[in-house]
């Protein structure tokens, strides 16, 4: 592999508006990942798809130069590309797609290639392909009124979100509490209602009509550590994050437990949840006996998913995988995605709730989290010059 310096482009979105964040809120990660990168003789530049000039081959793109970013350019386009860039704005998407399409056209590497990152948004084409897997999934269907009923009937635990979706948006949970009652819960609000008819009014008049019959929704079957009726403690996911490095070989760069504080029927932290150790909970819900051997089982099926993911779809460096296990400890997985933060991570690092130990050791997965793109992306380099 040659020793040359590689330049990796950051594909994201400029905020005209944010004179302190050029790229909103995402702008303090690239700065982290400009400084890693830089660890590794890696060249970071981050640009919007309006930064590409496509008579040319060329970029106008920002860099980090001691610590504070600066435009530079007209350059050649990057030699990797990792995609941080939104895939579903009706505005933005379609200038980013004609920009991914060209680079791909042009045999430049993603980090995370765009038919992974769709893959991970639709819940229901994960489903339909990780059903073939190996992994345990909970009961999922596109949201009828037949289909809602069905799970009405056959789960005390349900959940209702959209096929495509994040940070936690748009998520209905539905909870039997006693014969034909019913808790329907969104965000902060909570109803309580009689009868089969009165839950599918609720969520026609949420998402309204189309919601029951437009494919756009899914029912889900709830899991959970406790009987959902009668929690005594604080629901909770793990959030496994999987990178590949430079000899493209997997491993779990870091697990952590992300932990509601309210009734919020999700425990993403844009809701409100927070970050904790996953030891810890773990051995509050199973005991310690049991932990090492269901963090082994969400390990062995997190490699499962990649690995089976990369086969099946393409080459990719890294994925979020959610998880939840069930009273017996065994690991479901919820969701995966292909733009996993770090912020859980970030999180525990800087936490006055834990001991020094535990901050230093969540400030090492955090920078290794940072670090492993950029690994892999020479590790991408290598391979196309041999």
């Amino acid at each position: 592999m040659s020793t040359s310096k590689i330049t990796v482009g950051i594909l994201s979105r400029r905020t005209p508006d944010d004179s302190d964040r050029l790229f909103g809120p995402p702008t303090g990660f690239f700065e982290e990942c400009c400084l890693a990168a830089e660890s590794l003789g890696v060249r970071v530049v981050v640009f919007d798809a309006d930064d590409i000039h496509l008579e040319t081959d060329t970029v106008t793109p920002a860099t980090l130069i001691n610590s504070r970013w600066h435009e530079c350019g007209p350059e050649p386009w990057p030699q990797v590309i990792y995609d941080r860039a939104p895939v579903s704005d009706p505005v933005y998407s379609p200038k980013a797609d004609r920009i991914r399409a060209r680079f791909t056209q042009s045999n430049i590497p993603f980090i995370n290639p765009l038919e992974i990152i769709r893959f991970a948004a639709d819940k229901w084409r994960a489903f339909g392909l990780l059903s073939n897997y190996d992994v345990l999934l909970p009961d999922t269907a596109c949201l009828t009124c037949d289909s809602l009923d069905a799970f009405l009937d056959r789960y005390e635990h349900v959940y209702i979100k959209p096929v495509e979706g994040s940070l936690g948006s748009d998520i209905v949970e539905i909870i039997s509490v006693q014969a034909h009652i019913w808790v329907v819960r969104m965000d902060e609000a909570c109803h309580r209602v009689t009868g089969r008819q009165a839950v599918s009014d609720k969520i026609r008049s949420l998402f309204g009509n189309q919601a029951l019959r437009d494919s756009v929704y899914l029912v889900q079957q709830g899991i959970s550590v406790e009987p959902v009726a009668h929690r005594h403690r604080p629901r909770f996911d793990l959030r496994v994050l999987m990178q590949q490095d430079d000899q493209k070989q997997w491993g779990m760069t870091g697990l952590v437990a992300r932990v509601c504080q309210t009734d919020i029927p999700t425990t993403n932290l844009s809701t409100g949840a927070r970050s904790e150790e996953a030891e810890s909970i773990l051995d509050a819900h199973y005991g310690i006996s049991q932990r090492q051997a269901i963090v082994d089982r969400v390990v062995h099926m997190s490699l499962s998913i990649c690995q089976g993911l990369e086969q099946d779809l393409c080459a990719f460096g890294e994925l979020g995988l959610d998880i939840i296990p069930d009273p017996n400890g065994e690991p479901w997985l919820i969701e995966i995605n292909a733009k996993p933060g770090r912020n859980v991570f970030k999180r525990i690092a800087h936490s006055e709730d834990v001991s020094d130990q535990v901050r230093t050791r969540f400030k090492q997965i955090r920078r290794q989290a940072v670090t492993m793109p950029f690994r892999y992306a020479r590790g991408l380099i290598g391979s196309l010059t041999h």
